[in-house]
């Protein structure tokens, strides 16, 4: 027995000797003879377990240690490395489990503590995961990750003030640490402009291949009052220059040249799932003709909800993809055969802008999720409208822009929605002005334009809602700039987060009339308020961004709510709230009236997209 234990050691020896020189495969052959011998040896499975986790293959991790927690429950080592395996394989849930068996054997675990933090941040559990970063963070209060961690968090509450402090102190830590981007992020969420592109800027001098930086840089830049288009412009292009020249793009395709036949037509989105995206996505692939064409779409979606299988329930062909480098998902489109590929998301988060910089496809189309050019030389169409792009746009895209007939957008009004409800200044004797906007749009401009609105009807009050407005601080900054601007608090009402989308639009109901906000308008939510009655009042620019709501309104045959200027918008606000019986016809009217318009046809709109899309492709057929 003795020689056997003798034997047992060298070869377990052996074994770790190999693991730990990271000759992964000759250790596996080793640790694998060792299980048959010795099955009942914690070490052997655990190092199996290891050895899976470094080859990239987290469920056979999973399995070996699930043995070994089975011999050895009471291992706090063992129940962490189960959990980094759980973690690894997409299972957040089961892992969260794995790390608190971790601290429940080893309170001082700070690893175990912080992934914790994490998986409960991807969950969603943030409430769980500030609590877990926080008691991180006091036994390892000079852990900068820790701190720019917990300022994601804190941020995807609505706090951004305290997000912002958490960045800085993480800088201030390490000011090497990757957090330029999500500072920047938090600055422009509080309207800071000016310092959110000194934070990208500076994310980018020491990160210049960075996309993602660059990329936020780009959507920051949409939201800044008089900003030069050309300017603009040209930073698009200059993310071209930088990320849309891969040494491995393709330049040759093997699509069959067929100008008639059914096209594949290919979506990626990281949006697939409850989200604004979808709200226009949905009408588009439900009503697509599949005589004519073969929907495929590949899903950048982490964490699937109902939104997301409702979606990959209509397509002809789904992929997740999340995870995917470029160079897989390119070669995965080239082998689905794709004629025409779609971005729906731009330089929005979690793009995949740099695969279509491989031009997997022949024919590659933006649409949708992005307010301006993507300036990538890779994409050759921009889909839009004439109203959102009117003639002499085109200057300021790199893609050739196709107008679709009527809008660019279908809108699929939410099931869940409420009734209308009556007139609110019928019962209150004074008119609401109301915005469901991002607070990153109203901007300094916005709020003087709507502080004249409500000084020019002495009486009327202004409701706000948006999740940051649950911060306190983030309140008291929106009282002083409308007191800045001769607006008391009592004229206000801010709203923060609505657990259900039910209870946000049942806010409608004490609005009369909402603001689409500027330079950057108002999509969805101007499409919201129209369901619940509310006429919407924009100022439409120069720009696609500022002119969406110009769009929207003349798809409904509501131009008369567009203004030229902040005097037109002054005057024609006075008019309809002055005419009270005007206002309790349309909260009467408005859901039918936009039930039935263009905007809503889902048939006819995708028609117009694939008219379109054929008419790229014999393009291309012809070249």
């Amino acid at each position: 027995m003795a020689k056997q234990n003798i034997l047992l050691r060298s070869k377990k020896k052996k074994a770790k000797t190999l693991l730990a020189a990271d000759r992964l495969d000759d250790a596996a052959v080793a640790y694998r003879q060792l299980s048959r011998s010795a099955p009942m040896d914690v070490d052997i499975w655990l190092g199996l377990g290891v050895i899976a986790g470094k080859k990239g293959d987290p469920a056979a991790a999973v399995e070996f240690l699930q043995k070994a927690v089975a011999l050895q429950a009471g291992s706090a080592q063992i129940h962490y490395n189960l959990g980094i395996a759980l973690r690894d394989s997409g299972d957040y849930a089961a892992a969260t489990d794995a790390f608190r068996k971790t601290l429940a054997l080893q309170v001082d675990f700070a690893d175990a503590g912080a992934c914790l933090a994490h998986a409960y941040m991807v969950l969603g559990r943030l409430e769980e995961s500030e609590n877990a970063f926080r008691s991180a963070i006091r036994q390892q209060p000079g852990n900068a990750e820790l701190h720019s961690n917990l300022g994601s968090v804190l941020q995807a509450k609505g706090f951004v003030d305290e997000a912002v402090a958490c960045y800085r102190e993480a800088l201030k830590i390490n000011p090497q640490l990757p957090v330029y981007d999500s500072l920047g992020s938090a600055l422009t969420g509080q309207g800071r402009f000016d310092e959110a592109i000194a934070a990208y800027r500076e994310g980018l001098r020491r990160q210049p291949a960075n996309a993602r930086v660059y990329a936020n840089l780009l959507l920051t830049l949409n939201y800044i009052v008089d900003s030069d288009p050309q300017k603009v412009f040209e930073e698009h292009l200059g993310w071209d220059r930088i990320h849309g020249h891969p040494a491995d793009r393709l330049v040759a395709h093997d699509n069959p040249r067929d100008p008639d036949k059914r096209l594949r037509i290919g979506y990626v989105s990281p949006d697939f799932r409850d989200h604004s995206v979808a709200y226009y996505f949905e009408p588009l692939i439900r009503a697509h003709h599949r005589e004519v064409v073969e929907v495929f779409c590949y899903s950048v979606v982490p964490k699937a909800d109902a939104t997301t299988e409702r979606l990959r329930s209509l397509a002809d062909h789904w992929q997740d993809i999340h995870g995917w480098d470029d160079r897989r998902l390119a070669r995965k489109i080239r082998e689905d055969g794709i004629d025409v590929l779609v971005d729906l998301a731009g330089h929005t988060a979690h793009n995949r802008l740099t695969t279509f910089a491989r031009k997997p496809a022949p024919v590659q189309v933006t649409w949708l999720g992005y307010p301006n050019t993507t300036g990538l030389s890779a994409i050759d169409y921009r889909l839009t409208d004439g109203i959102a792009d009117p003639q002499g746009a085109e200057r300021y895209y790199s893609e050739q822009l196709v107008r679709l007939p009527g809008c660019f957008l279908c809108y699929q009004p939410p099931a869940d929605a409420p009734p209308v409800s009556r007139l609110p200044a019928g019962e209150n004797g004074f008119i609401t002005f109301g915005s469901f906007n991002n607070l990153a749009k109203i901007n300094a401009a916005v709020i003087q334009l709507w502080s004249q609105v409500l000084r020019a009807m002495p009486g009327s009050k202004l409701l706000l809602k948006n999740p940051s407005l649950t911060d306190p601080a983030r309140r008291e900054q929106y009282y002083s700039r409308f007191e800045a601007q001769g607006i008391g608090k009592d004229r206000l009402e801010l709203i923060g987060h609505t657990p259900t989308r039910e209870e946000h639009l049942a806010l409608y109901g004490r609005v009369d009339m909402a603001l689409d906000t500027f330079p950057y308008n108002g999509t969805t939510t101007t499409c919201e308020a129209l369901w619940m009655g509310v006429p919407v009042m924009t100022l439409t620019g120069a720009v696609h961004a500022s002119r969406v709501g110009a769009s929207l309104l003349t798809c409904v045959g509501l131009e008369e709510w567009i203004a030229g200027s902040p005097e037109a918008l002054l005057t024609k606000t006075a008019e309809l709230a002055a005419d009270a019986e005007k206002l309790a016809g349309l909260r009467d009217s408005l859901r039918n009236r936009l039930a039935a318009s263009p905007l809503c046809d889902g048939d006819a709109f995708a028609l117009n997209v694939e008219r379109a899309c054929h008419e790229m492709w014999r393009r291309w057929c012809q070249e």
